[in-house]
């Protein structure tokens, strides 16, 4: 039997702005842009807007601030924060409203100038995460630091190899070489790679990412209405959500991530098996 959001919402617009150093900008200002780039790209108009999803590092009312800042009114506001993978989890909640009818169109937004203002301030960048008992102490220069201890323990169960690892940045530039909006395009091997500065054992300079500037937006609406916009519509078949911890230091396994639950999950919603 079908899962009832499967193909039940579809992204009728999206916005993007430039990325790497956005100097001067604040990260509502950088949103904004992407914002303003998604509603002409679906040819709406602010107001049409009735369902808010975005999420931010810098602000304790983050959802309510963007409100306010953006001019919006909607019907739905969710501003959960569960780092990176936030704006996936924002479309299986936008998915949501939209079918039991809280919202007819759903705007997913965020903005960053982590690079140009990494400290913060008013407006800045990500701001630290007071509540980390476990961590704070030791001063990890996370996520680097984190994802290196997982890293060491998966090189000591399975074998993973530091060539293993770097593959890893191989193929993600490869991907960015298709990409002329991606801020890193030149050729990059293994052996670049392995030769960089040491970062934090296994990981050099050139495994880790990029911090960068940049702000993106997309546009929901129901599977019905999908088809009266200018641009081809790319319906949403399937997404999961799945969270184990927070602190690298309270994984239940340092090899598994919570993607094993939330993959799966997608899957299932859309029907389909891995490749």
């Amino acid at each position: 039997m079908a899962h009832d959001l499967r193909g039940a919402a579809a992204v009728v617009g999206v916005g993007l702005t430039p990325f790497g150093n956005l100097p001067g900008k604040t990260p509502f200002e950088v949103t904004a842009e992407a914002i303003h780039n998604a509603l002409a790209d679906a040819g709406l108009k602010k107001d049409q807007v009735d369902g808010f999803f975005t999420s931010g590092m810098g602000h304790v009312f983050h959802g309510l601030q963007a409100v306010e800042y953006f001019g919006l009114n909607p019907k739905v506001v969710d501003s959960t924060n569960i780092g990176g993978s936030s704006f996936v989890n924002c479309l299986q909640s936008a998915a949501m409203a939209i079918k039991t009818g809280a919202c007819e169109v759903a705007l997913i937004a965020y903005g960053s100038t982590a690079r140009s203002n990494p400290r913060g301030g008013p407006g800045g960048g990500s701001g630290p995460n007071a509540y980390n008992p476990h961590e704070s102490e030791y001063k990890p220069r996370n996520p680097v630091v984190s994802y290196a201890l997982a890293a060491a323990r998966h090189m000591h169960e399975y074998g993973t190899t530091r060539e293993h690892l770097a593959e890893v940045a191989v193929a993600a530039r490869r991907w960015a070489q298709k990409n002329p909006r991606a801020e890193m395009r030149d050729p990059l091997s293994v052996e670049d790679v392995l030769n960089s500065r040491m970062i934090c054992d296994p990981f050099t300079k050139l495994d880790c990412c990029l911090v960068s500037d940049g702000g993106a937006a997309a546009i929901l609406v129901s599977a019905e209405r999908a088809k009266d916009f200018p641009a081809k519509p790319v319906y949403l078949l399937g997404v999961g959500s799945a969270i184990t911890h927070e602190q690298i230091a309270q994984m239940p396994d340092l090899t598994v991530t919570a993607a094993a639950q939330s993959g799966p999950r997608a899957f299932e919603m859309a029907g389909v098996g891995r490749c």
